[in-house]
């Protein structure tokens, strides 16, 4: 996290409150890129009965275009840019409700959908649909659980509350050290982790063995990919691509990037400064120029750069709902619907489990208090695609789903 853009971001926020109706972004949510899977929640919305909760089916979500976009309480309405250094769509693009029928009711009375293939570890620390086991001592690290992982060479990349840890299929550690950041490229063949200042970055079938290092500046730390290699950002109006032979391409962006697409050439993060209030947007990867900025704030881009999953910004404790963005325009395509508020919480790990389908965790408010990941689509599709689970409760707090990092 950026200490000095923290101290930034902060005294914004507490300038602006008066004036805005949701509370201020946390930022280890913001600039951590929402890793963080653990529950501490200790004041659960009470007297939500579980037969109440059952009796109301939620098999899609809404469906969000320019004519709509203002009547739903959750859904922020986009700024109007400067057009001279905006572009707009000519068209928004267009989303078909979905007519899967549900197979039954989940969590807070959410349909149940297909089961994902995605990998993810579930509250009882089992891994499904990942063809391989994380090894027993992965699972903690200096205590810490476990907050992300992706194969790597054989082995396992995994992340925890501020630690990074290499290892191959047996568990034993190959590298380790302060850090919490990871990364895969939209294709999946890359992959980059960050141990204290230095960046590393490898092919992540093992297929070569050749690794490339970068040392990095104060502040710096990896957001994803973009172009030739891993992107960082210090957070203070510029990002920089790290390339070939220690090469380092810096470039000047309003845009505080906390996510990147190497497939669409685009960077997303929040805009503002300590003298305004602070937006979503997405800018060239490229010139870094901002191609639109409203009140969601991109989470994490689609393989194909086409989409970008966001929250709404002002969100602090957990995300009162989940959207799926046109990623050149910022336009809503469709998000999660107001009827779960008060059933189902939202987490903060988000995946892409497709070009156009995103994993998040879900957790029921009242009855069994279980945790379940759910799904959205860009055609509106929004179910439950695990089965549900109770969180189990650790010195760290409860831990639930945790989904492999993409």
């Amino acid at each position: 996290m950026n200490d000095r853009l923290e101290d930034q971001l902060r005294s914004s926020l507490n300038r602006t409150a008066d004036a805005r109706p949701a509370s201020a972004p946390d930022l280890g949510d913001v600039f951590g890129r929402a890793r963080t899977i653990r529950r501490r929640r200790t004041g659960l919305v009470a007297g939500v009965a579980a037969a109440a909760v059952l009796a109301v089916v939620v098999p899609t979500a809404v469906i969000m275009s320019s004519d709509d976009s203002g009547q739903h309480g959750i859904a922020p309405s986009t700024s109007t840019p400067d057009p001279s250094q905006v572009s707009t769509p000519t068209s928004e693009p267009s989303a078909t409700a979905a007519t899967d029928a549900p197979t039954g009711l989940g969590i807070g009375g959410v349909s149940i959908g297909e089961h994902t293939a995605w990998s993810y570890l579930d509250p009882q620390q089992h891994l499904h649909a990942g063809g391989a086991s994380i090894p027993a001592g992965l699972l903690k690290h200096d205590g810490a659980p476990l907050q992300g992982f992706t194969p790597y060479h054989g082995g396992w990349i995994t992340t925890y509350d501020l630690a990074t840890v290499v290892s191959d299929n047996t568990g034993k550690i190959l590298q380790q050290g302060k850090g919490g950041s990871l990364a895969v490229s939209s294709d999946g063949t890359r992959a980059a982790w960050q141990i204290g200042n230095t960046v590393t970055a490898g092919i992540a079938s093992g297929m070569s063995d050749a690794e490339s290092t970068w040392h990095l500046k104060q502040d710096e730390t990896l957001q994803g990919f973009l172009g030739d290699g891993p992107v960082v950002s210090a957070g203070n109006g510029s990002f920089t691509v790290l390339g070939p032979q220690g090469r380092r391409t810096t470039i000047a962006s309003e845009v505080l990037t906390t996510t990147a697409s190497d497939a669409a050439d685009l960077v997303g993060g929040v805009l503002g400064s300590p003298a305004t209030t602070y937006e979503g947007a997405v800018a060239d990867g490229t010139t870094g120029q901002t191609l639109w900025h409203n009140e969601w704030r991109p989470m994490a881009f689609s393989p194909d750069g086409r989409y970008v999953a966001a929250v709404p910004v002002g969100d602090n404790g957990d995300p009162s709902a989940y959207a799926i963005l046109d990623a050149r325009s910022g336009a809503v395509i469709a998000q999660t619907p107001d009827s779960i508020a008060n059933k189902v919480y939202l987490g903060w790990q988000v995946v892409w489990e497709s070009d156009d389908s995103i994993l998040f965790q879900g957790f029921e408010a009242g009855g069994e208090r279980r945790a379940a990941l759910l799904r959205l689509t860009t055609d509106g599709l929004f179910n439950q695609a695990s089965e549900p689970l109770k969180p189990v409760t650790t010195d760290q707090g409860e831990v639930s789903f945790v989904l492999m990092t993409p």
